[in-house]
């Protein structure tokens, strides 16, 4: 139980939130923004043969110069297992976030600093990297992605690729997303149109995103995959614009 507390928490954070900067070939300017809007999403976990169900929210605001994003996720037999708030800045090259809160089941709050002009990230326990350029939280990054979709949607071809830096509790990494494939995926909305990216990540961890172009590349659907036979899969089913 105590694992499956653990990577339940991990994975539906990384899908709601899971920090990277888009890189130089994957800017995006004079993009539309996603229009402020909350999502609902269903929860099913598979995890050694026990299913587990519940429900997640994102609240996305966002103007022209500046996001916030809050994220909720409860899970049957656990309760709340997620509370992860983002708050930042919008330019020409995305989500520039400058704060990010985390809460997670059985764990402490950390808090996480984006500082651009000493160009640091603050970690928890005052561990600091270096900011070498703009980096995501573990919220941000999938409304990342669907800012650079929405700036440029003809490069998102089967086989293209978008790299970001990340930072996670304790440090900044890459992330690189395969463009996959377009097609429709069935959710409690009814059918709709997707792009889906994929990642791999370390020892075996596989992520996957669906973002709709007909909603405003919204995720709908968010997946993931653990070596230890962990399956966690979120898809929309309402947006309620704000």
């Amino acid at each position: 139980m105590k694992n499956i507390r653990y990577f339940i928490a991990w994975l539906v954070l990384l899908a709601l939130s899971p920090s990277i900067f888009a890189s130089q070939n994957t800017r995006a300017p004079n993009t539309d923004i996603p229009p402020s809007a909350e999502l609902t999403y269903t929860v099913k976990a598979e995890y050694n043969g026990l299913s587990l169900g519940g429900n997640s929210f994102i609240q996305w605001k966002a103007d022209k110069q500046k996001y916030s994003l809050q994220n909720e996720a409860r899970i049957s037999l656990f309760g709340k297992i997620l509370d992860a708030d983002s708050n930042g800045r919008i330019t020409a090259e995305g989500l520039v976030p400058e704060k990010y809160v985390e809460k997670r089941l059985r764990k402490e709050q950390t808090t996480t600093l984006f500082n651009y002009t000493d160009h640091t990230v603050t970690f928890r326990e005052n561990r600091k990297a270096s900011l070498r350029e703009i980096t995501q939280d573990r919220a941000s990054i999938v409304w990342q992605l669907a800012f650079i979709a929405s700036a440029d949607p003809e490069r998102l071809v089967p086989g293209s690729t978008l790299t970001f830096q990340v930072a996670g509790r304790s440090k900044i990494e890459p992330w690189t997303f395969h463009v996959v494939n377009t097609g429709d995926i069935s959710t409690p909305m009814g059918k709709t149109k997707a792009i889906q990216f994929s990642r791999n990540g370390k020892k075996g961890q596989k992520m996957n995103v669906w973002l709709a172009p007909d909603h405003n590349w919204y995720p709908v659907q968010i997946l993931f995959d653990e070596p230890g036979g962990l399956q966690l899969l979120q898809t929309i089913k309402k947006i309620t614009p704000l």
